[in-house]
């Protein structure tokens, strides 16, 4: 054995225990606090119903933030009380980070686009829009990327960070006051 007794191998993992707990309990409180936040933003849109999905999408990136941050905090808080320097750790990770956004820059603007998408409700699944020259059903949308089936049966894969302007022609307009189906 390397010379260390019971009393210091328990009090050198309590505290990492202790802090594993406290993580696990965060991740539970945030999990059913956003089950209650999800549940509560439904009841309150009853009447819109297209806005489930988009609720749902959203709640669930919220929670899966949450649940990143806390995992990273609870490691480096770990590291820090067995006596390692996360310092080196946290300079790493930063020169990482900056050359990862560097790198994926297209992703970032896909992400954001795909999350801007959502939140204005632009399109929803099964809208007949047209992006540019794309014409065709939304059959699939991602943060990333909304996937279009055209008349001809072709599936366009489009970026979300490449759309610019979306013609949405299966939401009924206002002209006047009276609201018109598309034509």
């Amino acid at each position: 054995m390397l010379g260390f007794s019971l009393v210091q191998v328990v009090a050198l993992l309590a505290k990492p225990v202790f802090i594993i707990i406290l993580a696990i309990i965060a991740q539970r409180l945030s999990v059913s606090g956003f089950h209650a936040l999800e549940k509560r933003l439904l009841t309150r849109w009853v009447a819109l119903p297209q806005r489930k999905g988009r609720i749902h999408t959203l709640v669930q990136l919220g929670q899966h933030t949450v649940n990143v941050v806390i995992v990273v905090l609870a490691l480096l808080m770990v590291l820090h009380t067995m006596g390692i320097n996360i310092l080196p750790l946290l300079t790493g990770a930063g020169v990482l980070g900056l050359a990862l956004s560097l790198g994926t820059q297209t992703l970032v603007r896909d992400v954001i686009n795909g999350v801007f998408i959502l939140l204005e409700g632009q399109f929803e699944l099964g809208d007949t829009i047209r992006i540019g020259d794309h014409e065709g059903v939304v059959e699939e949308m991602t943060l990333r990327i909304t996937r279009v089936r055209d008349g001809e049966g072709n599936i366009h894969i489009l970026p979300n960070g490449e759309i610019r302007m979306v013609v949405n022609l299966s939401k009924p307009h206002l002209a006047g006051g009276v609201v018109q189906e598309p034509e």
